[in-house]
């Protein structure tokens, strides 16, 4: 398992990686915009693991 540091780093690389996808949002590019709330669903879905993961580490 990898840690919550690593966990948040990782997601923190991904939403820098994004960023590009978020420009390109910007100026009215479509599938950027498919790509970017890809790229978000996915990261609310590893916050949400790792708030669980947190929690019941500390339960």
């Amino acid at each position: 398992m990898t840690s919550v540091s690593q966990q948040l780093q990782e997601m923190i690389d991904g939403l820098m990686a994004a960023m590009k996808d978020a420009e390109k949002h910007e100026k009215g590019v479509d599938a950027a915009s498919r790509r970017l709330r890809g790229s978000l669903s996915g990261t609310a879905k590893t916050c949400k693991t790792m708030r669980a993961q947190i929690q019941s580490e500390r339960n």
